[in-house]
């Protein structure tokens, strides 16, 4: 059996590195907190230099980065084989926005904040787009195209700006939620939201107009 090449071992042990980074660090955020964890004990714990783990991760947020970004993509794994199985975009939406909230946003709220508030402040910059990206991106992607194959969703429109229509919606209930959990609850606004995006993206033309709809366009008011 041949030797592994060097490049290959020099990946590996990249990946040792950061893998033990993520782990230190998230052990000491839990056990002092965020705030009061410095980049130098990781560092000293992790047994390298400061230069280097800035190589690895610029600021502490970016440390919080990876952990969601692994967590998310053990979540991916999981509902990209469940919402295969269901019959339409609408209980693909729901079952993906509520199985993330009790099983990402709600058992890791504090994580969550640290993470959101990170990517909004980078949101507009571009050497930070692939460090930022949280893997929800795939698993919309995966519903929009199932929907449009089906024909529950419209097709006039592509899969990447439908994508970014339910991620903007995804992001602004997770916002309002964190800001006043009891003025917006989690799921309940979930599920609100899934109804929002299933009318803006249905298959078919617009529904008929409501009777108000059509006494006021009869009497020329704008709606």
């Amino acid at each position: 059996m041949g030797s592994i090449p060097a490049e290959n071992r020099r990946y590996r042990k990249k990946q040792d590195t950061r893998q033990k980074i993520v782990k230190i660090a998230m052990y000491f955020f839990r056990k002092q907190g965020f705030d009061s964890t410095t980049m130098e004990q990781i560092a000293d714990e992790v047994d390298i230099s400061k230069a280097t783990l800035y190589n690895y991760f610029p600021v502490k947020e970016s440390i919080i980065s990876d952990y969601w970004q692994n967590n998310v993509k053990e979540f991916k794994y999981q509902i990209l084989e469940m919402i295969q199985l269901l019959p339409d975009t609408r209980s693909r939406v729901q079952k993906t926005f509520t199985k993330a909230a009790a099983e990402l946003f709600k058992s890791k709220e504090d994580i969550y904040k640290i993470y959101l508030s990170y990517w909004l402040r980078n949101l507009n910059n571009p050497s930070s787009e692939e460090r930022l990206r949280s893997g929800f991106e795939d698993i919309f992607a995966m519903i929009i195209k199932l929907g449009q194959h089906a024909g529950d969703v419209r097709k006039d429109m592509s899969v990447d700006l439908l994508v970014k229509y339910l991620e903007v919606l995804f992001l602004t209930v997770c916002l309002n939620w964190l800001s006043d959990p009891k003025l917006f609850p989690l799921e309940a606004t979930l599920t609100n939201t899934v109804s929002l995006f299933i009318e803006g993206a249905g298959s078919g033309s617009r529904k008929s107009k409501t009777k108000v709809e059509s006494d006021d366009s009869a009497q020329g008011r704008l709606l």
